[in-house]
C-alpha cells in the first residue's frame, strides 16, 4: 500500500462560510469513512469546506450526492487494500 502524508490538502482561496457568513472558509481535502466492519469504505481527498472563523466543517450537496453513490455501489472503487484496525479500549 502506498504511503501518504497525513496532511490535508488545502486551497488558498477564501470562501464565504455557509454557517457563520464570514469569508474565512477554505476547501480542504480529507479522507472520509463510510460504513463499518467488512463494509467499510475509505474515500481519499473528499472536498470539505472548513471555516477558520467558526470552526465548522461541512460538505456540499454535490459531494454528499457523490458519497451516497459510492455507498450504494453506483460508483466503482479504484482500489482495495487490507489495513490493520485497532480498537480503542
Amino acid at each position: 500500500m502506498p504511503t501518504k502524508k497525513n496532511k490535508s490538502k488545502t486551497s488558498s482561496k477564501l470562501l464565504v462560510c455557509e454557517i457563520c457568513g464570514h469569508k474565512a472558509a477554505r476547501l480542504v481535502k480529507r479522507p472520509q469513512v463510510l460504513g463499518k466492519g467488512a463494509a467499510m469504505i475509505v474515500i481519499e481527498d473528499v472536498p470539505v469546506i472548513s471555516c477558520r472563523h467558526c470552526g465548522e466543517s461541512y460538505l456540499t450537496a454535490e459531494t454528499l450526492h457523490w458519497l451516497d453513490q459510492v455507498r450504494r455501489g453506483q460508483r466503482q472503487l479504484q482500489s482495495r487494500y487490507q489495513i490493520p484496525v485497532a480498537a480503542f479500549v
